[in-house]
């Protein structure tokens, strides 16, 4: 990987460094990933080298508890006693 140097005013610093401890990575990887998304003909990385998202962390969780009920979520008739 390649290092480059940039200037930032001292609003733009802050800003940077804010976003990097929210996200808890890099200023490196935050400007890296801002890149990504500005530069339209920048190549988007493959599915297997970005961080997991929470979709594909929980997918193995997709379809657990299964009840066979397909209205189970809209149907009010299932809720009677509920919480009781």
């Amino acid at each position: 990987m390649k290092t480059i140097t940039v200037k930032l005013p001292d609003f733009l610093d802050a800003t940077l460094a804010a976003s990097a401890a929210a996200r808890r990575s890099s200023k490196s990887a935050v400007v890296r990933d801002a890149l990504m998304l500005a530069l339209p003909e920048a190549p988007k990385l493959p599915r297997s080298a970005r961080k997991p998202t929470v979709h594909d962390r929980l997918a193995k969780y997709q379809g657990a508890g299964a009840t066979g009920i397909s209205d189970l979520a809209s149907n009010p008739r299932y809720l009677e006693g509920y919480g009781r």
